[in-house]
Order: structure tokens, then sequence, then C-alpha cells
């Protein structure tokens, strides 16, 4: 081992071996945010944002995403984003990811690490790390943005504190830049902690940009490849993890406890499956981009004669749906309960009632892996409960859903 450090110019010490807070660092990480596209996009756990020419392209073989801009336009561009990643405040997060940054082998490109923040109230470059200032040299100088790589990021989020940038090579993680943001902004450094690992790929100016990192285009930190602009410019997204360091996996966090129900009101059900009550992020909250998470704890149902229930991910709703605050300023959610008809979507859960029900789970969430989170690509990010009779006698039915929120 001491050989092994001594030849690449390293220090035990400045191997990342503690956390965020300098304490040090074991294997009790809680699991925040994993996904590698092995099967498909992962459109569960996993927006695609595209502008323009802009693709997204899953590879079969490899089992990867291909970004591309398509074209030298300033609107074109691809992304990929997770769904945020709760952040638990004093515990370090740590993020890896893999990918590759210059796929289509034009060379010419610079790299930096980057810090983007809105404090301010608009996006700004708040610091970057270009690669010639990195710690270590031998390191930069052997990297080919061709290949793939495994990017090490950790931070400090009390909104103050440093943020730690690196490659892991060889099974060894070396540390190349830092930025530390106490004693330096009469805020912190950025908006919010809370927030998706990412793969983006657009057209700035004269330059073609290729980012992987945590965040998104308002607050971020992560690793930057810029080239002149090139129509043919590609990247890949591989696999990203986001873990707290210290913390509880993300299904055993303590949320806030929401819920709403149809009240009084009953819907008639018959021979179709219909919508009952339908929940979803709203697209803001307290005027702010909404970054929180929500995790379904269960639902709650009455009903005078038997129906068969089916809860539906990812539903597009028909029928003059209309969307009302579940409680404004206090959740981030919104509910309908207008709904006649559906389309799309995929069951997570089924089940029978008979009477007054009341099915939950003691920890986690009716979506399992995944979680509801205001959704930017194509799937629509709502749940639905929805029922159908058993046997000839229609039902009078009503029902709500519970949730924790993280925000």
């Amino acid at each position: 081992m001491g050989s092994i450090f001594k030849t690449i110019g390293i220090s035990l010490a400045d191997t990342l071996s503690t956390t965020a807070f300098n304490r040090l660092r074991t294997a009790g990480e809680g699991n925040r945010v994993d996904v590698e596209f092995i099967y498909d996009n992962q459109d569960d756990l996993a927006d695609e944002f595209v502008n323009g020419t802009g693709t997204v392209v899953f590879n079969g073989n490899p089992r990867d995403l291909t970004l591309a801009t398509g074209g030298t336009g300033l609107t074109a561009s691809a992304g990929v984003y997770t769904y945020p990643a709760p952040y638990t405040p004093g515990n370090g997060q740590e993020i890896e990811m893999t990918g590759v940054m210059d796929m289509a082998a034009i060379g010419g490109g610079t790299a930096e690490f980057f810090l983007r923040s809105s404090v301010s109230g608009v996006p700004v470059e708040l610091e970057s790390v270009p690669s010639a200032q990195w710690a270590n040299q031998d390191i930069v100088n052997s990297i080919d943005w061709t290949k793939s790589h495994i990017l090490v990021m950790d931070f400090q989020s009390l909104k103050v504190g440093r943020i730690r940038f690196g490659i892991n090579t060889g099974g060894i993680t070396i540390p190349l830049a830092s930025i530390e943001n106490d004693n330096k902004y009469n805020t912190g450094y950025w908006q919010y902690p809370q927030q998706p690992a990412f793969w983006n790929i657009y057209n700035l100016g004269a330059e073609t940009i290729m980012e992987m990192g945590y965040g998104d285009t308002e607050n971020a930190i992560g690793l930057r490849y810029r080239i002149p602009i090139n129509a043919g410019a590609t990247m890949k997204a591989i696999c990203a993890t986001v873990k707290s360091e210290g913390g509880v996996a993300i299904r055993d966090l303590e949320g806030l406890n929401r819920g709403i129900s149809m009240g009084a009101t009953t819907k008639t059900v018959s021979t179709t499956l219909i919508p009952l009550i339908s929940i979803r992020p709203k697209t803001t909250f307290q005027t702010y981009t909404n970054r929180g998470i929500a995790l379904p704890k269960g639902f709650t149902v009455y009903t005078d004669n038997p129906i068969n229930l089916v809860v539906l991910h990812d539903v597009t709703l028909v029928g003059s749906p209309s969307w009302t605050d579940v409680d404004t300023g206090e959740s981030m959610m919104e509910y309908d309960t207008a709904a006649s008809g559906y389309s799309n979507g995929h069951p997570v859960s089924v089940d029978y009632a008979g009477g007054a029900k009341n099915t939950g789970v003691s920890t986690g969430s009716i979506l399992g892996k995944t979680i509801l989170w205001n959704r930017r690509g194509a799937r629509t990010g709502i749940l639905t409960l929805a029922a159908v009779r058993v046997g000839t006698t229609n039902a009078s039915v009503a029902a709500g859903f519970n949730w924790g929120e993280i925000r």
C-alpha cells in the first residue's frame, strides 16, 4: 500500500479516507441515489431533459447512455438528471459517478471542477478550478478524456464548507482540488443541497460543454469539459451513486407527514377502472423550484361494495383533472379528484376492499425504490389510486393518500 502511495506522490491522509467533516470514513453510509442503465433509460429514477436537436440514446451492448447536442444551435442540449438526493445537515454527502466526457474523441478540450450557485438570485459560476491547477499533475497528464472515469466528490453543506473533487483510479481515490467556502461569503455557497446527480451536454457561445456532477442549472458542483463548438460532440452517462456519510438510507428518512382525502365526497365505481384520487409534487413550492421528494406511505379507502384497488404510477389523467394544493405553504404536493379516466402509467400495488380499509407500509414507500419528485422529462410523476367494482353491483367509494415529504 505504501509503495503505491509513494509512486503516485500522495499521503494516506490525502486519499479522502476521511469524510467531508473529517471523521474517519467507514462503510456506514446511507444510500440516497443509485442508478445504472442496465435495461433502459431508467425513467423510474431519472429524467431526460432534451432541447432542440439534443438526444439521449440507450446503448444496449455496453448498457449506458449517449448524450448529444446534434448541432451547433445554442438551444441544442441533452441531460439526464436523477431524482434529488436528500441531504442530512452535519453529515457529508459523497457522490461517485462514471461517464465519458469526450466520447466522439474530438480532442482539444480543457477540464475544470466547478461550483455553480444562485445565491444572488441569478445562476453564476461562483468558482472553478482548471486542470492546470489540480493538485496532482501526473494524474492530470495521464487522463484520457475519451475514456471512462470515476468522478468522486463530497461536500459539507451547512451551506457553508468545503467541497472536494477527485478521480478514482486503480481503486484509489486521488484528491485533485477543493473549493473552500467558510469565512468567505455573507451567505451560503449555494441555495439548496438536495439535488440530483446529472450528466449534461450543451452549447454555450463558441463552445460545446460536457458536465458530470451533482445539482442543476442553478446550483451544482461537478466536472466540466470544454471544446470548440462541434455538432458531433457526444458524452456518455454510465452510473451514479449518492451517499450520506453516517446518515440512513433514503427510505429510512423521517419526512414531514402529510395526507389528503376525498373527504365526504364519493365516486361511483362501475365496470371501468377509474381514478379516485391522484397526487403529484408541485412545480414550485413557496415560489422556488420544487426539489423536494415524497415517499407515499399508504392509502385509505371506504367502499359500500367490493372493489379492486390499483395504485398506478406515472399516469396521464383525462376528463378535466383539476389540481389543488394539498396545503398551500405547508405541503409541496397537489392533488386531483376530478379526473374521470387515465392513460399510460403502470401498476405498483393492487388490493381488494369490501368496506373501510387502510393500507400502509411501516417503512419506506409504496413505490419501493423510486419516489415522487417534480419531473422534468416525459414522465408525469402522478400517483393515482384507481378502482373497479368486483361483482355486479356498483360501489360508492372515497379514498385518500398519506406520505412523507423530505425538503
